[in-house]
């Protein structure tokens, strides 16, 4: 017979209430034996008992666990969690070695990293006059001060925002006065008399001074300061990159500028990784790999290293033992949780007023996508210089060189602004139509003819706010165009009346006839109508592209019918998929992985008109890798597993992992393994180094086998579709190239071709199903070479795919010599020639928000890429329009109906596309 549970006593902290509440949700799902929910739950009685026990606060994991079983609601619970876990952490912690939002300055030097290879790039610019340019949260004031300040003999920093009555030379002079032994105010009188007087006063008392000047561009209208500085020996001003324009019109700054300017770049992953783990390491505390690798892909191209420092932070305040966790940082809620907690204090301090025009700025700096995906955009905005100013300083909007942005896609999760978005989700579906039409009107030379008119018209000219200058000089433009169609209409009509009985029907046949648009305009206006309504999540898009792509081929037509096509046949999936939620497909695009929104992954099989869901993986499980029937999962702890996967509905525990391995590729037939292991720390891998290669048979997945490796640490490696090659990566840093090399797998590691030795560095490694390619990644370029394999001989160089956006590459092969590559928001497949003949580009999609993979499904030679933003979806892409045509004519979804054609294209002659 169960025993009874322990009475909690009176519920009078926190804590007692949470586990009361837990013991009540329990009895309203009929209470269930703690047996009977383990079951459900994967969690064992005693485990799930202590949870509702209030003695100490369980795992969020756990909770979820609970929660699910019982039919709880795990978004409310997650909340509620993570509210006690901040008033449970010990007050007892020691500090942690990051500073939050707050810059850093000279006191922080030991725990400033990440930005070395800039320090010393200033450094090395030995001139009189350097300009550092970055956006803001870019951390000018960390390199000046943290960065700089330390490493040279002598140099002062100068801050004009802080001097007296707004004189920036006042702050100079405070400065500098303990220096030449003077006062502030009797330097800041010589100073205002001659400016000169400061190269005198320099080269007098301290000939070696660098005057380091943060927030320049609040000092640009000062010429007695800039006099000053000018004629000093050495000068580093840090300026915030929207002022660039201002520093090259200033008449003396202008001069001083070309080729004497740094750029702030964000962070790289390697960079990012040390600002990570150096502070941490100096206090004896290891970052898990886990967690690093999640921090790089939150914050991948975004200047968000402050919100980074402040989720560390409480990751600290919840670490175990001496190591900052995965699950500890996911608990805390991460950037996102310590976003919208500043951008809601932010908020609030507000007057009304000023709230208003906060939410104004902040809906103006969203567009609404297809299907109600939202993203961040950079642009020109009026906006009060003050409330600016608090944003700024806030961290939750960065300025630059194009304008305006948010500072993290974490913020459009916060959730008043997600209620703003919900009021004007239909301003801002219109709002983002009416810029893809002027993207159109633009790109064909300001076209009349791709002017707005009619009822697109109407809704524009009721967006106010929401409009930018050029926005609504497109819409005024609009407006007098369609006064005058109206007004000549009119005019032509009524002298044809009083002129030839019956002329007015002809007049407005022929009026009709006149102002019809070209085949190309029309074109563009059913790739708009197209691109409309993918971004509203409506149906038809795809035959609005196919009747763009009858009346006017082109490239441009092609890119919109593959995606709309690709749209139109997404896969999403139902139930409770977490926000941003990851999917790994399996290498025949028949089965994927996604995250639900408690952290649980469960299986999919994706090949069908309607995905189908199966089992799911034990709670705090996640897919890291997925083959044809084999998966490993890595649990909160970081220990991986490996699993026989049936199908969606089939799986089963084959093997737990050696401790401390971390799989790096596995075949996509399941049968090896590939990865590194740290012999020194069993838990987790060391940050600062990659340990020893493993490779494992797993012919029999509960006895994996290993095989000895050939190198004990390559820096890239990849496996052949059948496990029986593996190919390597060895960087040489220093002299800056890469050897690739290639290994049969039997009993050992043999030698399969010749090694080769590439210029670069190249990390990632991938093999096409045929065994015909090999591809591998340059970092931090995020180029990918190709070779073709040739049997007993070195693989031959076949081309290079670049890229201006190094933000990572995703490589997956089809048949017939194609190979897709994932940047970012771009989707491209090229096929590949032996014998030295450059690829062709066969498509080129932008716009899938931040897709992540594609993965080649022979069985319909198309690709499923996995498309970015909160709902996580695959996009079914068919390469050829052609055949999309074909297929949309055969199953009868080509034709627009009357009233469709009607309501975008007027009384136009149809267009018959079948």
């Amino acid at each position: 017979m169960p025993r009874g549970e322990r009475p909690l006593g009176p519920e009078d902290t926190a804590l007692l209430r949470f586990a009361g509440d837990l013991r009540r949700l329990r009895d309203h799902a009929g209470k269930p034996s703690y047996r009977e929910l383990a079951r459900l739950a994967n969690y064992s009685p005693t485990a799930l008992s202590d949870a509702a026990g209030g003695r100490k606060l369980p795992s969020l994991a756990l909770t979820l666990a609970f929660v699910r079983a019982c039919d709880g609601d795990p978004q409310e619970w997650t909340k509620r969690w993570r509210e006690l876990a901040a008033e449970q952490v010990s007050p007892l912690q020691p500090s942690a070695p990051y500073v939050g939002t707050a810059p850093f300055h000279e006191k922080d030097v030991k725990k400033y990293f990440g930005r070395e290879a800039l320090v010393e790039q200033v450094l090395a610019h030995d001139k009189p006059f350097t300009a550092v340019f970055g956006p803001s949260g870019s951390g000018r004031t960390s390199l000046l001060e943290a960065g700089l300040l330390p490493a040279l003999d002598h140099a002062v920093v100068i801050t004009p925002a802080n001097a007296p009555a707004g004189r920036p030379l006042d702050a100079l002079a405070a400065a500098l006065a303990g220096l030449f032994d003077t006062t502030a105010a009797q330097l800041a009188a010589e100073l205002a008399a001659d400016p000169d007087h400061l190269r005198l006063r320099v080269r007098q008392h301290c000939p070696g001074l660098v005057l380091l000047v943060d927030d320049f561009e609040r000092a640009l209208d000062a010429d007695d300061f800039i006099a000053a500085l000018t004629g000093c020996p050495r000068v580093v001003v840090a300026v915030r990159a929207d002022f660039r324009h201002s520093v090259e019109r200033h008449p003396v700054l202008a001069k001083m500028l070309p080729g004497n300017e740094v750029t702030i770049e964000a962070m790289t992953p390697e960079e990012l990784r040390r600002a990570v783990t150096e502070p941490a390491a100096q206090l004896g505390v290891s970052v898990e790999t886990a967690l690093v690798a999640r921090l790089v892909a939150d914050v991948a191209g975004q200047q968000a290293l402050p919100f980074v420092s402040q989720a560390l932070i409480e990751t600290w305040r919840r670490k175990r033992g001496m190591t900052l966790s995965l699950a500890g940082y996911e608990e805390s809620g991460g950037i996102g949780h310590v976003m919208a907690q500043t951008a809601e204090a932010f908020f609030t301090a507000l007057d009304a007023a000023g709230q208003q025009a906060a939410r104004k700025v902040f809906l103006r700096l969203i567009s609404m996508q297809r299907n109600g995906v939202l993203q961040r955009k950079t642009c020109q905005i009026d906006v009060e210089p003050r409330l600016l100013d608090l944003l700024t300083r806030t961290r939750l909007v960065t300025l630059g060189a194009d304008g305006v942005e948010l500072a993290h896609d974490a913020v459009l999760r916060w959730p008043r602004l997600r209620g703003w978005i919900d009021e004007e989700s239909d301003n801002l579906r219109t709002h983002q139509q009416l810029v893809t039409a002027m993207e159109l009107w633009e790109s064909s030379d300001r076209d009349p003819g791709a002017l707005y008119r009619g009822a697109r018209l109407r809704k524009a000219r009721e967006l106010g706010d929401f409009l930018t200058a050029p926005e609504r000089r497109f819409v005024e433009l609009s407006a007098k165009r369609e006064t005058r169609r109206s007004v000549a209409l009119i005019s032509v009509a009524a002298v044809l009346a009083a002129l030839v009985p019956g002329s007015v029907i002809y007049a407005l046949t022929n009026e009709q006839r006149i102002t019809q648009l070209t085949d190309e305009a029309f074109g563009r206006q059913a790739m708009a109508e197209s691109t409309a309504l993918m971004e509203q999540g409506k149906p038809f898009a795809d035959r609005f592209a196919l009747v763009g792509y009858k009346v006017a081929p082109s490239p441009d037509a092609e890119r919109t019918l593959r995606l709309a096509n690709a749209w139109n046949r997404r896969i999403g999936f139902t139930g409770t998929p977490a926000e941003n939620a990851r999917v790994l497909t399996g290498p025949r695009g028949e089965l994927a992985a996604v995250r639900d929104s408690d952290g649980t992954d469960r299986m999919w099989r994706v090949d069908e008109v309607d995905p189908v869901p199966g089992e799911r993986f034990p709670a705090g499980h996640q897919v890291t890798h997925l083959a044809e029937r084999r998966a490993i999962t890595q649990d909160a702890a970081g220990q991986q597993y490996l699993w026989s996967v049936t199908d969606h509905t089939r799986m089963s525990l084959l093997h737990r992992l050696p401790d401390g391995f971390r799989a790096q590729d596995l075949s996509a037939d399941g049968s090896r393994v590939v990865g590194y292991h740290d012999d020194a720390d069993p838990g987790l891998l060391n940050p600062n180094t990659r340990g020893r290669a493993i490779l494992l048979d797993l012919a029999d997945g509960r006895a994996p086998v290993e095989i000895q490796m050939p190198m004990r640490s390559p820096d890239g490696v990849g496996l052949s579709r059948d496990g029986r090659e593996l190919a390597t990566a060895l960087q040489d840093r220093a002299g800056g190239t890469t050897t690739v090399s290639q290994w049969r797998i039997g009993a050992t590691l043999e030698p399969a071709a010749q090694s080769l030795v590439r210029p670069g560095l190249i990390n990632k490694l991938t093999y096409s199903p045929d065994g015909r390619w090999l591809a591998g990644e340059h970092t931090p370029e995020s180029a990918v070479e190709v070779w073709q394999l040739v049997p007993d001989g070195s693989p031959v160089p076949t081309a290079t795919l670049s890229t201006t956006v190094p933000s990572g590459a995703w490589v997956s092969f089809g048949t017939d010599d194609r190979i897709a590559v994932v940047r970012a928001q771009t989707f491209e497949v090229y096929r590949l020639y032996p014998g030295g003949r450059q690829p062709d580009r066969l498509a080129s999609v932008t716009g899938h928000g931040g897709s992540v993979y594609a993965t080649y499904r022979p069985a319909h030679d198309d690709f499923l890429v996995r498309s970015g933003g909160t709902d996580p979806q695959l996009l079914r892409y068919e390469l050829d329009a052609s055949r999309i045509k074909r297929e949309m004519c055969a199953e009868g979804r080509a034709r627009l109906t009357d009233s469709e054609w009607v309501k975008s294209f007027g009384e136009a002659e149809r267009v018959e596309v079948c």
